[in-house]
């Protein structure tokens, strides 16, 4: 098929970007996402266009089908990355910022990540989750920048905002990288009151096998609202300790009976 038969279908996609942006319904998204997994050298050019158009709402869409061209998102790396880079350098628009951020953690753009962590203490706590969200950046090898976004990540795992928390709490989580000041910062947040912070929390020391955590992952399995992530912790942890608490969930907990059962076994089968 001749690329310029697909034209008119890109078309009617970025018509109705433009007819639903009042809406930002699910219809909406799926015409950019129809947009990204086309990603073909129009939609490119059309989208480079947009980055560059005055109108925000253009230039977060733009950004937003550059993060993830093709069917393995990666297609146009050079063309999408000297974009990127040049719209980060000056852009004030907040969603705008978003959608850049998305796009810098999806292109595994290394040169992002000291952007990233400037806009740590932004006003708007939809930038400052992003940036929870976002960092470390993949494929970053500067060690300097790799302790600065985890200093960063410790500092939003404190933010005012519960879900800024529970995303800096899921990124310290998984992060290859272990010192005390992680320990502590995931320690602080297994006392949170946000259930989902807790809970990421809770996965992050079990991983590192963090004794500390142990008192208070049995108060959260003692509790009335048990997550999986709970669950999942014990069995990563499998220590005996925690057999009673697991044996406990027996009676009421159905939310993943075999994940339970799993964490018994460890728990049981352990070695402490």
């Amino acid at each position: 098929m001749d690329p310029a038969d697909n034209e008119p279908i890109s078309q009617n996609h970025w018509s109705a970007i433009e007819a639903l942006r009042d809406i930002e319904s699910d219809s909406m998204w799926e015409h950019v996402f129809a947009l990204r997994k086309e990603g073909t050298s129009d939609v490119l050019k059309r989208a480079l266009t947009w980055c560059c158009d005055l109108d925000p709402f253009r230039r977060s869409i733009g950004v937003t089908i550059l993060a993830q061209l093709g069917d393995d998102g990666k297609k146009y790396a050079e063309e999408a990355k000297e974009m990127i880079l040049s719209l980060i350098r000056h852009e004030r628009d907040e969603e705008v910022i978003t959608s850049l951020i998305s796009a810098v953690n999806f292109r595994e753009i290394a040169e992002g990540t000291g952007w990233l962590i400037s806009l740590a203490e932004h006003s708007s706590k939809d930038v400052r989750w992003r940036v929870a969200w976002g960092l470390p950046i993949p494929n970053q090898h500067d060690a300097e920048l790799n302790r600065r976004a985890v200093e960063t990540l410790i500092r939003l795992s404190n933010d005012p905002e519960p879900q800024v928390r529970d995303w800096a709490t899921f990124s310290l989580s998984q992060t290859n990288e272990d010192s005390t000041a992680i320990r502590e910062a995931l320690l602080n947040r297994m006392k949170d009151t946000d259930f989902d912070t807790r809970s990421e929390a809770a996965i992050g020391l079990a991983k590192r096998h963090d004794a500390r955590g142990l008192p208070l992952l049995i108060e959260n399995l003692k509790s009335d609202r048990v997550g999986e992530l709970f669950v999942e912790a014990a069995e990563i942890y499998a220590n005996p300790c925690l057999s009673p608490a697991l044996v406990a969930l027996q009676r009421w907990w159905d939310v993943d009976p075999e994940l339970l059962n799993k964490a018994i076994t460890a728990c049981s089968n352990s070695e402490f």
